[in-house]
Parts: C-alpha cells; sequence; structure tokens
C-alpha cells in the first residue's frame, strides 16, 4: 500500500538559500532511501510503520551530517508527517455522495 511523507521547510524563520540547500539534500537523501516524488510529496509501496520509520531516519541522518551550527533539523522543518495514501481525499472534486448518474435512453 502507498505511503506518503509530506515535509515543508519553515520558510517563514529561515532563509531562501537555507531553505533551497536544505531542501536539496531531503530530495537526493529521500530519493536514495527508495522514495519517489510525487507532487509535493515523497511516495514508497512500504507498510505504514516501515514507511514511517524509513522516513524518520533519513532525516535523522541529515541531522547527523550537518554542522554543528546548524544541528537541529527539527527546527528547520513546519510539517513532517506521512500517512496511508488510500486515505488521500481530492478535495477538487465533488464528493461521491453528491455525483448523480443518470441513464440516458435512445431514441429509437
Amino acid at each position: 500500500m502507498p505511503y506518503a511523507v509530506v515535509i515543508n521547510l519553515d520558510h517563514e524563520h529561515d532563509s531562501y538559500e537555507n531553505c533551497r540547500r536544505l531542501w536539496s539534500t531531503i530530495q537526493s537523501r529521500m530519493i536514495k532511501a527508495g522514495f519517489r516524488l510525487d507532487g509535493r510529496r515523497f511516495v514508497i509501496n512500504l507498510p505504514d510503520q516501515e514507511a514511517a520509520e524509513l522516513a524518520r531516519a533519513v532525516i535523522e541522518g541529515i541531522e547527523q551530517d550537518r554542522d554543528f551550527s546548524h544541528k537541529r533539523i527539527y527546527n528547520h522543518l513546519r510539517d513532517f508527517y506521512g500517512y496511508d495514501v488510500a486515505c488521500t481525499q481530492n478535495l477538487m472534486v465533488p464528493p461521491a455522495s453528491s455525483i448523480q448518474v443518470r441513464e440516458m435512453r435512445r431514441a429509437q
């Protein structure tokens, strides 16, 4: 079952340049770990628990590689969450309960 991870950086409190560098690192490490970039989320076909642990390990690995002055990567993240893709609801389309199907009869 596909599992998605969303990571948003704290652009409000961090510089553009720092966010750009950090995002580049996050993107390359998540892809290297087996996730694929799908729009603004990283997706992988793993069970929920395993996918979440892998995503945390990627972020923790980035933190371990950072210099001391920028150590806490979580200070630069605004959002870091994961979810089962089956739970996704596209809010740009009407809910299924409001869709009505009419049978059209052809004139013979």
